[in-house]
């Protein structure tokens, strides 16, 4: 790896992590009541991970309508 890519990979590596600090500490710092804020965080996560559930079953769904086309296509071809 050349000194131009490694200062670049440090360099966004650096963004990330401040960008993840900065974030953290907002949260932490925000003038809400911590109860308050650890309640949205969880909401938060619940309505993400129900999102991503979703979006997992449609696409298990949606591979197993191609796997099906994809299996009939090659009978029908032999």
């Amino acid at each position: 790896m050349d000194s131009d890519t490694r200062v670049i990979l440090c360099g966004g590596l650096a963004l990330a992590t401040g960008i993840l600090l900065g974030t953290g500490l907002g949260l932490l710092l925000a003038p809400q009541a911590g109860r308050r804020t650890r309640r949205q965080i969880k909401n938060y996560l619940n309505d993400t991970t129900d999102r991503m559930t979703d979006m997992a079953d449609e696409t298990r769904d949606r591979m197993s309508e191609f796997v099906d086309k994809g299996k009939r296509f090659v009978e029908n071809r032999i």
